[in-house]
C-alpha cells in the first residue's frame, strides 16, 4: 500500500501529528487488521472499502469519518482503487474541536455528524481525491483544520473552547514519556490534586489518563515488534515500564487480542511475503505533540 506521510504546519503541531496519502489499485479483495492505537483518525477516502462487523457483517466505509481511540483491533477489506487522505489527530484535538469522547462510536461527517459545513469540506475533500489532486485535497483539509482551531482558540479567550489546560498538558508528557507517568506523579508535576487533574484530563482529552496510558505503551510494543521481530520480550517489557514479561503479555493480548511472541512471528511471516495482514502501525512516527509557548 503506498504511504506518504507529511508532517502538519506548525500551527497544527499541537493537534495533529501528521497526515497520511494512501493509494493503492487492487487486482483483487485484500483484507487489512487494524490494531489499536494511542491516535484518533480523521479520514477521507474514495473506492471501495469495508469494515468487518459483528457476525461478519461488511458495512461501507463512508467517505469521511472520525474514529476516536479504541481498544480492539478492526478489519477492513478493501476493493481496486482506493484514494485515502488521514490526519492523524491528538484525542484532545478529536474532543475539542469535534466533540468525541471515549468511546465515540464512528462519526460519519459526510451524513453530517459534525454539521453541514464539515459535511460540505469532506465532500470536496473526498472528490479532490477521486480526481487525484492531493495538493488540493491536502489544502483543504488544512484551511479547515486552522480554521477550526482558530475559532475553538479564539472562543477559549470567552472561557470556553479549545485550551491547553492541566489535562492536555498530563497527555502531552504522558506521550513524550511513553505512557509510564502515572496520575499521582504528573499531578504533583502540574501542582494539582489527583482528583481535580483526573477530572480535566477526562473534559479536555476525551479519555482517562490510564487508557491513554495502556495504548501508547501498548503501541510503542507492536511497533517495536513490527520494526524487530526479534526484539527480545523480557527487555521490551522492563523499557516499557511493564512489572514484568508476563504483565507485557497480559496487555498485548487485552488490547491487541493476541500474544506478543503471536505477533512478533506473523511480522516475521510478513517479511517473508506469508500471509494478508496489514497493520497500521508499521510505519514511523514523525512528531510528538509541541504545545505552544
Amino acid at each position: 500500500m503506498p504511504r506518504r506521510l507529511i508532517p502538519p504546519p506548525p500551527a497544527l503541531r499541537p493537534l495533529v501529528q501528521a497526515y497520511m496519502l494512501l493509494d493503492e489499485d487492487l487486482p483483487a479483495v485484500e483484507a487489512h487488521v487494524f490494531l489499536p492505537e494511542q491516535l484518533a483518525h480523521l479520514t477521507f477516502s474514495s473506492g471501495r472499502r469495508w469494515t468487518l462487523g459483528e457476525g461478519g457483517q461488511l458495512l461501507p466505509v463512508p467517505e469521511a469519518t472520525l474514529e476516536g481511540l479504541v481498544t480492539r483491533g478492526t478489519h477492513l477489506i478493501s476493493d481496486g482503487v482506493t484514494r485515502a487522505l488521514r490526519a492523524e489527530l491528538y484525542p484532545w484535538a478529536a474532543r475539542q474541536l469535534f466533540g468525541w469522547q471515549y468511546p465515540a462510536p464512528v462519526l460519519d461527517l459526510g451524513a453530517g455528524a459534525a454539521g453541514s459545513g464539515a459535511a460540505r469540506t469532506a465532500r470536496r475533500i473526498a472528490a479532490a481525491l477521486a480526481a487525484g489532486d492531493d495538493e488540493t485535497a491536502l489544502g483543504l483539509l488544512n484551511g479547515w483544520l486552522l480554521g477550526l482551531a482558530s475559532g475553538q482558540q479564539q472562543a477559549g479567550a470567552a472561557g470556553r473552547g479549545w485550551t491547553a489546560g492541566a489535562g492536555v498538558r498530563a497527555a502531552v508528557e504522558l506521550y513524550h514519556r511513553g505512557g509510564r507517568p502515572r496520575l499521582a506523579e504528573l499531578a504533583a508535576e502540574l501542582d494539582v490534586s489527583v482528583r481535580t487533574l483526573e477530572r480535566q484530563f477526562l473534559q479536555d482529552v476525551g479519555v482517562s489518563a490510564k487508557t491513554l496510558a495502556r495504548l501508547i505503551r501498548f503501541e510503542t510494543a507492536h511497533n517495536a515488534l513490527a520494526s524487530d521481530p526479534q526484539t527480545p520480550l523480557a527487555a521490551l517489557a522492563h523499557d516499557l515500564g511493564f512489572s514484568d514479561q508476563a504483565h507485557l503479555t497480559h496487555e498485548f493480548r487485552a488490547l491487541g487480542g493476541l500474544t506478543p511472541g503471536t505477533f512478533a512471528r506473523m511480522i516475521s511471516a510478513r517479511h517473508q511475503h506469508v500471509g494478508w495482514l496489514d497493520f497500521r502501525q508499521d510505519h514511523p512516527r514523525l512528531l510528538l505533540p509541541q504545545l505552544p509557548e
